[in-house]
């Protein structure tokens, strides 16, 4: 396989880095084997037999054929690497390590199903995996004693357990607006709005029972109390760019966004007597608290 034809890419596999070539056919040669593992070093990937063997299979054979090198080590130090240190990353993983490491990550609450955490933990997922030790992901799982089913339930969010910890949330007087949830429960806010459940954060929240205009303990809102509060924030100082009343007063926000009032925050702040434009030119200068907000928001002026 000529250099010229190879591209680097990303398998399935825990972000195994893969070199393929473009051109079915491709023949090997004594100088594009040396130039493949030189680039693979260069990218940090496993090149002990078992780890090549695994994401690299036609390599490691043509390095190994009696036409080239006739061992995996002989084309390792053909491309100028010191097969002692290659050989030694092999031997530093153990069925005892692995199931540590796991056992370790799963005390933290990290989500062993998560493509995130195979990305991250490539080199223990990459291990697991290995034939030598336990051939496959679930198997090391259990190995460490975790009930594997019960892992893929809780990695796995349904309309019931978004609408049971958006309920318990509201019990335990957490706020429910978009931007605390994208910081306090991320996993959360992306599940519910998935199309596949709810499409929306708010529409997750109303099929609780929950209200995000109208916050516990206080009145419902009206045109002439949302401009009051315009104006109060107003009066202090305090920035009324969305953005950052967003993050200091959500459901003001909400209510006076919604058809029922205003429609937008434009009209709202222009209601209470307010440039908005003044108000646009101040965004982002005052502390309230980095907000960008979700896909549906972003580019709005209103």
């Amino acid at each position: 396989m000529s250099e010229a034809a190879a591209t680097l890419v990303y398998s399935s596999r825990g972000g195994i880095v893969e070199w393929v070539g473009d051109m079915a056919g491709n023949r090997w040669t004594a100088d594009s084997i040396i130039a493949m593992i030189r680039k693979l070093a260069a990218a940090r990937v496993d090149l002990s037999p078992t780890g090549v063997r695994e994401s690299h299979s036609a390599l490691f054979s043509a390095a190994r054929s009696k036409s080239h090198f006739g061992s995996w080590r002989a084309a390792v130090e053909a491309a100028g690497l010191d097969y002692s240190r290659v050989k030694r990353s092999e031997q530093v993983w153990s069925r005892a390590r692995i199931i540590r490491a796991i056992r370790r990550a799963a005390d933290r609450g990290q989500d062993l199903l998560s493509g995130e955490f195979k990305r991250t933990n490539k080199r223990l997922y990459s291990a697991a995996c290995a034939l030598r030790y336990f051939g496959g992901w679930r198997r090391a799982i259990e190995a460490a004693g975790l009930d594997y089913d019960q892992l893929r339930r809780d990695h796995f969010w349904s309309k019931t357990r978004i609408i049971a910890t958006i309920q318990d949330m509201h019990r335990r007087n957490l706020p429910l607006n978009w931007s605390a949830i994208q910081q306090s429960d991320p996993s959360l806010y992306r599940a519910a709005r998935r199309k596949e459940n709810f499409g929306s954060w708010r529409a997750a929240v109303e099929a609780a029972g929950m209200d995000l205009r109208r916050p516990r303990g206080t009145k419902q809102w009206t045109r002439q109390r949302i401009v009051e509060e315009i104006r109060s924030m107003h009066a202090r100082g305090i920035d009324l760019s969305q953005r950052n009343v967003m993050q200091v007063n959500g459901p003001l926000l909400a209510a006076a966004k919604s058809r029922r009032y205003f429609g937008t925050w434009r009209a709202a702040v222009e209601a209470a007597g307010v440039d908005y434009d003044t108000v646009r030119r101040r965004r982002g200068r005052r502390p309230g608290g980095r907000l960008d907000g979700p896909p549906e928001e972003r580019g709005r002026q209103t």
